[in-house]
């Protein structure tokens, strides 16, 4: 059967929107570590702070991966300057 632009092999498809086996998997993971970090928060003793404590290099290495190196932004300012009065 030869190819026909805009359409694939299988002309029924995955419904749009639905995820492949991969993404899913993917998405159960990120789960069972955010649940776990989340249990692992709740002991006071051996929290993510509790750590940050007693290792504040490490800490503070993390920390500023998470920090954003570019930022756009775009500033406008009008200026009026007033000269002095003279008397």
């Amino acid at each position: 059967m030869p190819f026909k632009k805009g359409q694939s092999g299988n002309v029924k498809g995955r419904e749009v929107g639905s995820k492949n086996k991969v993404t899913l998997l993917a998405l159960d993971v990120k789960d069972v570590v955010f649940n776990a970090f989340q249990d692992l928060q709740a002991d006071p003793k051996n929290n993510l702070i509790a750590w940050a404590k007693e290792n504040p290099t490490e800490f503070y290495k993390i920390a500023a991966k998470l920090i954003p190196t570019n930022i756009e932004a775009k500033v406008s300012n009008t200026i009026n300057v007033i000269p002095p009065k003279s008397d």
